[in-house]
């Protein structure tokens, strides 16, 4: 057999041309498609059209665009499962008001009600975590009151101190000072409380007499600058005054009520 009688042999009816050769076997109008242009070979093209077949039939959601409408993004919302009303939503522990603003916010976001609940959770342990100081920072913020404190009353701390205590004792009150603010700080470890307790005692001790305090059953009278100092403690950045979830939020606010009346006479 000569040299010109020997040819290429044609591939077999059932082999398929490899590589980026596969598309020379389609017509020219296929062979320049641009939806195949990013398939590399027969097998690639195989598993592409078997992944379609399995999505005929499937739900399909269109995502709005940029000229989308309130309405529009409402049906999407609702397919992803945002609840019908907003009260449908399950926040855990979250509750009162807090509670209903963040439905009223998740349900205008279009918040699924799993989103929501995961939202509020993380929501949840983040506030806790920022509220919470550990024992090391506790005790640093209290060894700060403290520096603080002697080096401006100097030997008279102790003695100073121990006054502050027994008038909280005597107005029944010895765990005033034990009131946890938003940043997981003690009230006590605020220096200008203890110095307005410091004052105040001072104060009551002028008048006490040898049976105890002279005019128990009236109100002592206290400079405005001693009681303006209170409301300062009291309405402080971290104060349960300005947290209403505090547990003495209320009584914070009683309090701070009744002092600005002595002041203003509000």
């Amino acid at each position: 057999m000569s040299d010109e009688q020997v040819a290429e042999a044609p591939a077999s009816a059932g082999e398929a041309p490899s590589g980026d050769d596969w598309r020379s076997s389609l017509p020219p109008e296929l062979t320049t498609d641009p939806s195949l242009q990013h398939i590399g070979s027969v097998e690639a093209m195989a598993k592409s059209y078997i992944n379609a077949q399995k999505m005929v039939g499937a739900e399909k959601l269109a995502i709005p665009g940029n000229w989308a409408t309130d309405e529009d993004w409402d049906l999407v919302y609702n397919k992803l499962g945002r609840p019908t009303e907003s009260k449908e939503y399950e926040l855990g522990d979250m509750t009162g008001e807090m509670a209903d603003w963040f439905r009223d916010a998740a349900h205008a976001s279009g918040l699924s009600g799993r989103q929501a609940e995961n939202l509020a959770k993380a929501y949840a342990d983040f506030g806790e975590q920022a509220g919470a100081m550990s024992d090391e920072q506790m005790e640093a913020r209290r060894v700060e009151t403290e520096t603080e404190l002697r080096q401006e009353w100097g030997d008279k701390y102790d003695g100073s101190m121990q006054r502050a205590n027994e008038l909280l004792k005597e107005f029944d009150a010895p765990d005033l000072t034990e009131i946890k603010l938003a940043d997981g700080s003690l009230l006590g470890d605020n220096p200008e409380l203890v110095k307005f307790m410091v004052k105040l005692s001072d104060y009551v001790g002028e008048q006490v007499s040898e049976d105890g305090l002279a005019g128990r059953n009236s109100r002592p009278s206290i400079s405005d600058s001693d009681l303006q100092s209170r409301v300062s403690a009291l309405t402080a950045k971290n104060s349960p005054y300005w947290e209403k979830h505090h547990p003495d939020h209320d009584r914070v606010i009683n309090e701070v009520l009744q002092l600005r009346e002595q002041l203003y006479g509000e």
